[in-house]
Protein backbone atom coordinates (compact mmCIF):
# COMPACT_ATOMS: atom_id res chain seq x y z
CA UNK A 1 0.00 0.00 0.00
CA UNK A 2 2.83 2.56 1.22
CA UNK A 3 4.78 1.83 -2.27
CA UNK A 4 1.09 2.40 -4.17
CA UNK A 5 0.62 5.35 -2.18
CA UNK A 6 4.41 6.54 -2.99
CA UNK A 7 3.94 5.71 -6.76
CA UNK A 8 0.84 7.66 -7.07
CA UNK A 9 2.09 10.39 -4.98
CA UNK A 10 5.33 11.55 -6.95
CA UNK A 11 2.97 10.43 -10.33
CA UNK A 12 1.17 13.29 -9.49
CA UNK A 13 4.00 15.59 -8.30
CA UNK A 14 5.20 15.25 -11.83
CA UNK A 15 2.03 15.82 -13.50
CA UNK A 16 1.93 19.06 -11.17
CA UNK A 17 5.66 20.32 -12.40
CA UNK A 18 4.32 19.46 -16.26
CA UNK A 19 1.24 21.42 -15.47
CA UNK A 20 3.38 24.78 -13.65
CA UNK A 21 6.60 24.36 -16.36
CA UNK A 22 3.77 24.56 -19.60
CA UNK A 23 1.47 27.09 -18.12
CA UNK A 24 4.63 29.28 -16.91
CA UNK A 25 5.75 28.90 -21.11
CA UNK A 26 2.59 29.79 -22.16
CA UNK A 27 2.47 32.79 -19.74
CA UNK A 28 6.12 33.76 -21.04
CA UNK A 29 5.44 33.51 -24.82
CA UNK A 30 1.99 35.64 -23.83
CA UNK A 31 4.51 38.55 -22.32
CA UNK A 32 6.92 38.47 -25.46
CA UNK A 33 3.47 39.02 -27.49
CA UNK A 34 2.10 41.89 -25.54
CA UNK A 35 5.84 43.16 -25.41
CA UNK A 36 6.13 43.01 -29.00
CA UNK A 37 2.71 44.60 -29.97
CA UNK A 38 2.63 47.33 -27.32
CA UNK A 39 6.71 48.19 -28.54
CA UNK A 40 5.10 48.22 -32.23
CA UNK A 41 2.63 50.72 -31.36
CA UNK A 42 5.01 52.99 -29.34
CA UNK A 43 7.33 53.16 -32.50
CA UNK A 44 4.37 53.78 -35.51
CA UNK A 45 5.05 57.11 -36.20
CA UNK A 46 1.78 60.25 -36.79
CA UNK A 47 2.99 62.70 -39.62
CA UNK A 48 3.68 65.29 -37.56
CA UNK A 49 6.25 63.36 -34.69
CA UNK A 50 7.59 62.04 -38.14
CA UNK A 51 8.45 65.39 -39.62
CA UNK A 52 9.26 66.63 -36.22
CA UNK A 53 11.69 63.56 -36.51
CA UNK A 54 13.24 63.74 -39.61
CA UNK A 55 13.44 67.96 -40.59
CA UNK A 56 16.48 68.17 -39.17
CA UNK A 57 18.48 66.05 -41.57
CA UNK A 58 16.28 67.00 -43.89
CA UNK A 59 17.75 70.53 -43.37
CA UNK A 60 21.51 68.91 -43.23
CA UNK A 61 20.92 68.16 -45.90
CA UNK A 62 19.53 70.50 -47.80
CA UNK A 63 22.62 72.53 -46.73
CA UNK A 64 24.62 70.52 -47.67
CA UNK A 65 23.48 69.34 -51.12
CA UNK A 66 21.16 72.06 -52.33
CA UNK A 67 18.36 69.57 -52.57
CA UNK A 68 15.46 71.69 -50.81
CA UNK A 69 14.43 69.78 -47.36
CA UNK A 70 10.91 69.98 -48.44
CA UNK A 71 11.43 67.85 -51.22
CA UNK A 72 13.20 65.32 -48.65
CA UNK A 73 10.66 65.10 -46.31
CA UNK A 74 8.09 64.68 -48.82
CA UNK A 75 9.69 62.26 -50.87
CA UNK A 76 10.88 60.21 -47.54
CA UNK A 77 7.11 61.01 -46.04
CA UNK A 78 4.84 59.28 -49.21
CA UNK A 79 7.52 56.71 -49.84
CA UNK A 80 7.84 55.19 -46.57
CA UNK A 81 3.84 56.32 -45.60
CA UNK A 82 5.27 58.55 -42.95
CA UNK A 83 7.62 56.05 -41.62
CA UNK A 84 5.02 53.19 -41.22
CA UNK A 85 5.69 50.93 -43.95
CA UNK A 86 7.35 47.65 -44.37
CA UNK A 87 10.32 48.33 -46.05
CA UNK A 88 10.90 51.37 -43.56
CA UNK A 89 10.19 49.46 -40.43
CA UNK A 90 12.61 46.76 -41.24
CA UNK A 91 14.78 48.10 -43.79
CA UNK A 92 15.01 51.76 -42.82
CA UNK A 93 14.42 52.16 -46.50
CA UNK A 94 12.59 55.48 -46.54
CA UNK A 95 13.03 56.36 -50.46
CA UNK A 96 11.75 53.06 -52.26
CA UNK A 97 14.97 52.57 -53.60
CA UNK A 98 15.61 49.42 -54.52
CA UNK A 99 18.47 47.32 -54.16
CA UNK A 100 20.20 44.02 -51.98
CA UNK A 101 19.20 43.92 -48.22
CA UNK A 102 20.31 41.19 -45.62
CA UNK A 103 17.20 41.36 -43.70
CA UNK A 104 15.44 38.04 -42.35
CA UNK A 105 12.21 39.47 -41.33
CA UNK A 106 10.70 40.19 -44.75
CA UNK A 107 11.70 38.76 -48.23
CA UNK A 108 11.99 42.83 -50.30
CA UNK A 109 13.43 43.48 -53.37
CA UNK A 110 14.37 46.97 -51.73
CA UNK A 111 17.78 48.17 -50.39
CA UNK A 112 18.74 47.63 -46.57
CA UNK A 113 20.20 50.44 -44.59
CA UNK A 114 21.54 50.29 -40.84
CA UNK A 115 19.75 53.90 -39.89
CA UNK A 116 17.05 56.32 -41.28
CA UNK A 117 19.87 58.79 -41.68
CA UNK A 118 22.00 56.34 -44.58
CA UNK A 119 18.44 56.49 -46.48
CA UNK A 120 18.10 59.98 -46.37
CA UNK A 121 21.87 60.49 -46.97
CA UNK A 122 21.66 57.78 -50.35
CA UNK A 123 18.63 59.53 -51.69
CA UNK A 124 20.84 62.77 -51.90
CA UNK A 125 23.07 60.78 -53.20
CA UNK A 126 21.27 59.54 -55.55
CA UNK A 127 19.95 62.96 -56.53
CA UNK A 128 24.01 64.01 -57.19
CA UNK A 129 25.33 60.53 -58.45
CA UNK A 130 22.44 60.50 -61.46
CA UNK A 131 22.76 62.69 -64.42
CA UNK A 132 19.76 62.86 -65.37
CA UNK A 133 19.28 64.12 -61.93
CA UNK A 134 22.16 66.67 -61.65
CA UNK A 135 21.03 68.81 -64.06
CA UNK A 136 18.53 69.59 -60.99
CA UNK A 137 20.67 71.43 -59.22
CA UNK A 138 21.36 74.03 -61.99
CA UNK A 139 17.74 74.30 -63.14
CA UNK A 140 15.78 74.41 -60.20
CA UNK A 141 16.50 76.87 -56.93
CA UNK A 142 16.51 75.25 -53.26
CA UNK A 143 13.04 77.20 -52.92
CA UNK A 144 11.79 76.20 -55.92
CA UNK A 145 10.10 72.80 -54.28
CA UNK A 146 7.57 72.37 -57.46
CA UNK A 147 10.43 72.23 -59.97
CA UNK A 148 12.31 69.59 -57.93
CA UNK A 149 9.49 67.53 -57.60
CA UNK A 150 8.05 67.48 -60.91
CA UNK A 151 12.22 67.31 -62.23
CA UNK A 152 12.74 64.01 -60.16
CA UNK A 153 9.24 62.47 -61.55
CA UNK A 154 10.76 63.96 -65.24
CA UNK A 155 14.27 62.45 -64.39
CA UNK A 156 12.52 58.65 -63.82
CA UNK A 157 12.38 58.44 -59.88
CA UNK A 158 9.20 56.60 -60.91
CA UNK A 159 6.65 55.99 -63.49
CA UNK A 160 3.53 56.87 -61.22
CA UNK A 161 1.62 59.64 -62.78
CA UNK A 162 0.16 60.25 -58.99
CA UNK A 163 3.54 60.67 -57.18
CA UNK A 164 3.25 64.35 -58.31
CA UNK A 165 0.75 65.62 -57.27
CA UNK A 166 0.56 63.19 -54.23
CA UNK A 167 4.47 64.43 -52.82
CA UNK A 168 3.09 68.37 -53.64
CA UNK A 169 0.20 67.94 -51.85
CA UNK A 170 2.43 66.83 -48.89
CA UNK A 171 4.58 69.44 -48.74
CA UNK A 172 1.60 71.84 -48.74
CA UNK A 173 -0.34 70.33 -46.57
CA UNK A 174 2.32 70.50 -43.23
CA UNK A 175 3.92 72.90 -44.88
CA UNK A 176 6.98 71.57 -45.59
CA UNK A 177 8.29 74.64 -47.86
CA UNK A 178 9.24 76.20 -44.49
CA UNK A 179 12.26 73.93 -43.54
CA UNK A 180 13.46 75.46 -46.92
CA UNK A 181 14.54 78.94 -45.20
CA UNK A 182 17.08 77.83 -42.76
CA UNK A 183 20.33 79.42 -42.92
CA UNK A 184 23.60 77.51 -42.99
CA UNK A 185 25.28 77.35 -39.60
CA UNK A 186 28.11 79.96 -38.95
CA UNK A 187 31.71 78.57 -38.86
CA UNK A 188 32.92 79.80 -35.75
CA UNK A 189 36.50 79.39 -36.62
CA UNK A 190 35.77 81.72 -39.58
CA UNK A 191 34.51 84.30 -36.93
CA UNK A 192 38.01 83.69 -35.07
CA UNK A 193 40.17 84.41 -38.47
CA UNK A 194 38.07 87.69 -38.70
CA UNK A 195 40.25 89.35 -35.95
CA UNK A 196 37.03 90.34 -33.69
CA UNK A 197 37.45 89.69 -30.02
CA UNK A 198 35.88 87.00 -28.16
CA UNK A 199 32.46 89.27 -27.18
CA UNK A 200 32.56 90.55 -30.50
CA UNK A 201 32.43 87.47 -31.81
CA UNK A 202 29.46 85.98 -29.58
CA UNK A 203 27.54 88.31 -30.70
CA UNK A 204 28.35 88.18 -34.36
CA UNK A 205 27.56 84.82 -34.01
CA UNK A 206 24.53 84.84 -32.10
CA UNK A 207 23.23 87.22 -34.83
CA UNK A 208 24.08 85.56 -37.93
CA UNK A 209 22.15 82.53 -36.00
CA UNK A 210 19.02 84.50 -35.63
CA UNK A 211 18.71 84.91 -39.16
CA UNK A 212 17.74 88.21 -39.36
CA UNK A 213 21.00 90.00 -40.71
CA UNK A 214 20.56 92.01 -44.09
CA UNK A 215 24.05 93.13 -43.91
CA UNK A 216 27.33 92.07 -43.31
CA UNK A 217 28.41 92.72 -39.93
CA UNK A 218 32.23 91.97 -40.45
CA UNK A 219 34.41 92.34 -43.80
CA UNK A 220 35.43 89.16 -44.57
CA UNK A 221 33.60 86.66 -42.86
CA UNK A 222 29.84 85.96 -44.89
CA UNK A 223 28.71 87.97 -48.07
CA UNK A 224 25.38 89.14 -49.19
CA UNK A 225 24.70 88.06 -52.85
CA UNK A 226 23.04 91.31 -54.60
CA UNK A 227 21.04 91.17 -57.98
CA UNK A 228 23.30 90.27 -60.16
CA UNK A 229 26.40 88.96 -58.61
CA UNK A 230 28.36 85.97 -59.77
CA UNK A 231 30.48 83.39 -57.92
CA UNK A 232 33.51 84.70 -60.77
CA UNK A 233 32.63 88.52 -59.34
CA UNK A 234 33.06 87.98 -55.68
CA UNK A 235 35.78 85.13 -56.46
CA UNK A 236 37.94 88.50 -57.59
CA UNK A 237 36.59 90.83 -55.07
CA UNK A 238 37.52 88.74 -52.28
CA UNK A 239 41.06 87.09 -53.62
CA UNK A 240 39.63 83.88 -53.96
CA UNK A 241 38.86 81.39 -56.40
CA UNK A 242 35.21 80.15 -57.45
CA UNK A 243 35.98 76.65 -56.45
CA UNK A 244 37.01 77.83 -53.21
CA UNK A 245 33.80 79.55 -52.81
CA UNK A 246 31.83 76.10 -54.43
CA UNK A 247 33.61 73.68 -51.94
CA UNK A 248 32.98 76.13 -48.59
CA UNK A 249 29.73 76.64 -49.10
CA UNK A 250 28.77 73.17 -50.68
CA UNK A 251 27.41 74.29 -53.68
CA UNK A 252 26.49 71.59 -56.33
CA UNK A 253 26.59 74.42 -58.93
CA UNK A 254 27.99 78.41 -59.48
CA UNK A 255 23.79 79.60 -59.68
CA UNK A 256 23.36 81.84 -56.98
CA UNK A 257 20.07 83.47 -55.52
CA UNK A 258 19.90 87.09 -54.72
CA UNK A 259 20.00 87.30 -50.86
CA UNK A 260 21.86 84.54 -50.29
CA UNK A 261 24.35 84.33 -47.66
CA UNK A 262 28.13 82.94 -48.48
CA UNK A 263 30.85 82.14 -46.45
CA UNK A 264 34.26 83.22 -47.63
Amino acid sequence: MDFLYCAKSNGLTKINNMQKTSIGKYVMILLMFVFTVTTTIAQKFSPSSYIAEHKDLAQQLMNETGVPASVILAVAFHESAYGNSRVAKHLNNHFGIKGKNKSKAIRSAYKGYGSAEESYRDFVGLMQRRKANRVLFDKYDADDYEGWVRGIFKAGYTSLSSWTPKVLATIRRYNLDKYDQIQRPVEKGMLAKSGATKIQQDILLRSMEANDMSVDFTPGVTHVVTKGETLSDLATRYDTSVEALKRRNNLQSSKLSMGQRLLL
